[in-house]
Order: structure tokens, then sequence, then C-alpha cells
């Protein structure tokens, strides 16, 4: 990469010049291998997965994930864009979570109300908090079609230990919390 003196006028101030300064260092620490990467969520660089998930419009992002969630995340975004609304999409959002097993039932499939449905999913052998539990919700709100209403949603946890840690359920708008006696 070629070096650039500077693109400001004579005539700029001190605080410009060293904004210049400071920004000119961030971008010739960049080598042209890692900008080649920029755009693929396997190859790019941790520090600028939050930027990539802009541009790919990920619709639920949290800096708390692990990196391999987000680097998942980012890449089914695509495709859950291209069926957005559909049952197939919902899916692929909620298996980027590392769900091992998910279920979604339409109103029709249990005698609910029309354009209801349920969602009921589990995860084994994944770290998951609360607020992971608040954002896959979210993120269904955000991937359904318009028109269905989620009625519920139940997150099922399994570990391998034997005393369970926290329990939630979904469910018109109520939160109930379990958690060990």
């Amino acid at each position: 990469m070629s070096q650039i003196k500077s693109i400001l006028p004579p005539n700029a101030t001190q605080l410009q010049k060293d904004l210049e300064a400071a920004t000119t260092l961030r971008l010739s620490s960049l080598n042209e291998d890692r900008l080649r990467y920029l755009n693929n969520p396997e190859l790019c660089n941790a520090d600028f997965l939050p930027w990539l998930a802009w541009s790919m419009s990920v619709d639920v992002w949290n800096n708390d994930w692990s990196i391999d969630t987000k680097r998942t995340v980012i890449r089914e975004s695509m495709r859950v864009h291209q069926t957005k609304g559909t049952l197939g999409s919902l899916r692929r959002a909620l298996e980027a979570f590392m769900a091992s097993e998910i279920r979604i039932s339409e109103w029709y499939e249990y005698n609910g109300d029309p354009y209801t449905f349920r969602v009921f999913a589990t995860f084994r052998d994944v770290n998951i908090s609360l607020d992971d539990i608040e954002t896959i919700y979210r993120t269904i709100v955000q991937t359904k079609n318009l028109r269905s209403q989620l009625e519920y949603f139940l997150p099922e946890i399994e570990h391998q230990e034997p005393v369970p840690k926290y329990g939630v359920a979904f469910g018109h708008l109520e939160t109930t919390t379990i958690y060990p006696g």
C-alpha cells in the first residue's frame, strides 16, 4: 500500500490533523491479506465481524456471542434474508444459535388461533444465558412473516449436569422462570 502524506487542506485545524494521524496509524496496520477477507465470515478478522454483520443486514447481533456463533449468524444471514418470512428461514436463524432440535408448529396443526405459531428449540451442550434466550426470541420475531404471531416459545436447555441451571418459557407476553430450589 502506498503512503499518503495528507488529504487535509493547508488550513486544517489541529484536531483534524490529530484525527488524521490516529486514523492513518490504524489503516496502515491493515495489510492486503486482512483486507481481502473482510467479506468472508470464515476468514474475516474477529475484530471486524460486527461491521461485516452490519453490511450483511444481520437483524439481531450480540457482541457477547462466541466467535463461532457470530460467524454462523453472518454466514446464514444471506440465506435467511432470501427466504425471510418462511419456516425455512426461521429454522435457519435458530440453527445459527446452535439449536440441536427445532420444532415449529403452526396454528392449523394444533387447532390454535389463526396465524399463530409455536416454537420449541433444544440446545444441547451449549452455554446459553437468559440474555441469549431473549436474543433468540427477538430473532424469531424479526424473522417470522408479518402476519403470524408467536404464541409460545419454549427453549429447552439440556446439560450433562445433574442439577438444571435454569428454565424459561415465553407465552402470551408472560415470562416464567424456574430456578432450582
